[in-house]
């Protein structure tokens, strides 16, 4: 009979959760000792969902590449998109809402008057993450 090794073991439960509280019990395994929670973590993932929201995401993070200052205003990502302002709010309001996206202040200089967006650091670690599951590797 084979032997179980350490890397199989740690595999395994631990604790087994009681009925009806897998949920419950999920949450506490991945987010017991953080101040994110599995609501939370799941609401991104359907904020991220959809191609022109994941979109938005990747062109920001692509944009700003390392820059935590790097604000696209909001109308050139109505150019981006070609849609109009409810047609972007649609998609720019539930990765704001799961706070991947922020809204910022204008850029000295610029018109304050504008709309701009940045990145967060969730949504550079869910764009990350991506990258590593696809490519393989993590970018620098």
């Amino acid at each position: 009979m084979a032997t179980e090794s350490n890397a199989e073991r740690e595999g395994r439960l631990s604790e087994v959760p009681e009925n009806g509280e897998l949920v419950d019990f999920t949450d506490n395994q991945l987010f017991g000792k953080s101040t994110d929670t599995l609501e939370r973590f799941t609401a991104r993932k359907r904020a991220l969902a959809h191609p022109v929201r994941y979109a938005i995401l990747y062109y920001l993070f692509r944009s700003a590449d390392g820059d935590e200052d790097e604000r696209l205003p909001r109308t050139e990502l109505k150019r981006l998109l070609d849609r109009e302002k409810n047609g972007l709010q649609t998609h720019v309001r539930p990765l704001l809402k799961a706070n991947l996206l922020a809204e910022v202040p204008a850029p000295d200089g610029a018109d304050g008057r504008q709309t701009f967006y940045r990145i967060t650091n969730l949504g550079e670690r869910a764009i990350r993450s991506d990258l590593w599951n696809v490519e393989g590797e993590l970018p620098e």
